[in-house]
């Protein structure tokens, strides 16, 4: 996105990441240094439904950073992905909030947002019909994202900004991108302020992919992709020798949990032109890595880490796409894998 606009004309810095900063700065921007949410902490409060993380002392010292950051580098517009204080500082230094966002996080998406699986009442949710199910689960989100919601509005009042209705409306900017397809997430009537930008998908340019070249002609291909927060674990029955009928490539595994003569690892790949060559994907369904897949019209199974990826994966078997593996055992596996490969 940053590579379409004229760096002459655009100063566009980067927030530093211990885990990107090299990335960044090897296709030429800068970075500059804010305080911010610990992402890994975040994720295990998320797979355990705590919000405790958003808590008003912490909100206010990261919103009190990103308006000093704001303030210090003369920023005419902010750029961001549903950074939970970010539209407070925008709104608190008069600087334009563009948000980035994904289809379900949206206030006008369509579709209800499912109990995830590891929610206590999902299994009682399960047995009602759904569209009573759906009904609960909508009006039990709405209590839930007003409560989450109650330390913003705490610094809202202390620092005299407007008043917003609950978590989700914090959530959107005054520019809204919505990084999905349509035929994935739907949304009702979308005002204004809103636009669908599609699947944000980059390219990546491996020095060298010399390697998937050599790969054998008729050879039938596995790619695993399990992003930053995928678990690889649960990955840990490819090593079987069972799979050495198939090629898998692994992108990512910075452990060699996945470690057999049959699979091959990579830490970085050019995704979309692997994909070209694979016939399944095995990945945690995260949206930077389902569009690569559905590009390439590679089937997939997820195993999801947190809700989000839930959501995705629900999206994916409506429409055919891919299929939910968090379910499978060993055995289920190799059926499924099987079934879907003939062979």
């Amino acid at each position: 996105m940053a590579d379409s606009y004229d760096k002459n004309e655009y100063n566009i810095l980067f927030l530093s990441s211990s885990v990107y900063d090299g990335f960044v700065r090897k296709n030429g921007y800068q970075t500059f240094n804010c305080d911010q949410f610990d992402s890994s902490h975040v994720m295990d409060c998320a797979a355990r439904f705590d919000f405790s993380w958003l808590n008003e002392q912490r909100l206010g010292d990261i919103f009190l950073s990103q308006v000093a950051v704001i303030h210090a580098l003369k920023a005419d517009i902010v750029i961001g992905d549903m950074a939970p204080s970010l539209k407070m500082a925008a709104e608190f230094t008069n600087t334009k909030y563009l948000c980035l966002m994904n289809g379900y996080m949206s206030r006008y998406y369509a579709i209800t947002r499912k109990v995830p699986r590891a929610h206590r009442a999902r299994k009682y949710l399960q047995v009602l019909p759904e569209i009573l199910a759906d009904s609960i689960t909508d009006i039990a989100e709405k209590i839930t994202f007003r409560l989450i919601h109650a330390p913003f509005k705490k610094l809202r009042k202390k620092y005299a900004l407007s008043v917003q209705q609950d978590y989700i409306a914090e959530m959107e900017g005054d520019s809204n991108l919505i990084c999905d397809l349509p035929e994935l997430f739907p949304q009702r009537r979308l005002p204004a302020n809103y636009a669908y930008a599609g699947p944000l998908v980059y390219n990546f340019g491996e020095e060298s992919m010399l390697w998937l070249d050599e790969i054998a002609a008729g050879t039938t291909m596995i790619c695993v992709s399990m992003g930053s927060t995928g678990d690889w674990e649960k990955l840990k029955f490819l090593n079987d020798p069972y799979y050495a009928r198939y090629t898998i490539i692994t992108a990512g595994d910075v452990h060699q949990v996945l470690s057999a003569p049959h699979i091959i690892s990579r830490n970085f790949v050019n995704l979309p032109k692997l994909l070209h060559k694979a016939s399944l994907m095995i990945c945690h369904g995260g949206n930077g890595t389902i569009y690569p897949a559905l590009l390439s019209n590679v089937y997939m199974f997820c195993v999801s880490s947190h809700f989000e990826q839930e959501w995705n994966m629900n999206a994916l078997e409506k429409k055919g796409y891919g299929k939910s593996a968090d379910d499978f055992d060993d055995e289920t596996w190799k059926k499924e894998i099987y079934r879907y490969l003939r062979c």
